[in-house]
């Protein structure tokens, strides 16, 4: 009854052509179960990540039982909303802080520097001795974000973008995916 090994999934994107830059990281972690598409058919590569998006993926990505999470304390995050259970597991965790005491803007385009924190701190925070100023805007990262950015630019999981650093850019679907499966690695 065949060999044992599990069935390849068909890859159901009709908007992320194999020879798309970013083919590679958004079948990876679509086989792995971590991210899912906009439809089931899209997955809009070029569409900006939210943040309650990218956390959810986060989340997926680390095997987080999220279950035991069903408030927080975030007042913009209603606890049936899909992603309510992983907003509150990565605050539960610190891996976010909000972008007040009480808001959480899930639905708000996630930017570079966020997104790299996010990733630094599910890391344990360590510490970079990587400069940033070989990227001419280096002077825009957010006090808060630099350790960070410097982290994921060390590692590889943030790369520049026209030689800039765009700390303050937002992040595509695409680009999320990159740099989770540059995380993993």
């Amino acid at each position: 009854y065949g060999s044992g090994q599990p069935e390849e999934q068909p890859f159901p994107f009709t908007d992320v052509a194999d020879g798309r830059w970013s083919y590679s990281y958004i079948r990876q972690l679509y086989e792995a179960g971590v991210i899912d598409g906009m439809t089931p058919t899209t997955f809009e590569p070029a569409g900006n990540v939210t943040r309650a998006q990218f956390v959810k993926m986060l989340a997926l990505l680390q095997s987080a039982d999220v279950s035991a999470y069903a408030s927080g304390p975030f007042t913009d995050v209603p606890g049936d909303a899909w992603y309510a259970r992983y907003v509150n597991w990565a605050a539960a965790n610190g891996i976010v802080n909000g972008t007040s005491a009480t808001t959480f803007d899930p639905s708000g385009q996630i930017t570079r520097e966020q997104l790299a924190v996010m990733l630094w701190r599910a890391s344990g925070s360590p510490g970079s001795t990587q400069s940033l100023a070989a990227f001419p805007d280096a002077g825009t990262c957010s006090d808060w974000a630099r350790t960070a950015l410097a982290w994921a630019v060390e590692r590889g999981i943030l790369n520049g973008m026209d030689g800039r650093l765009a700390p303050g850019g937002t992040a595509t679907r695409a680009q999320a995916a990159a740099m989770l499966t540059r995380y993993l690695q």
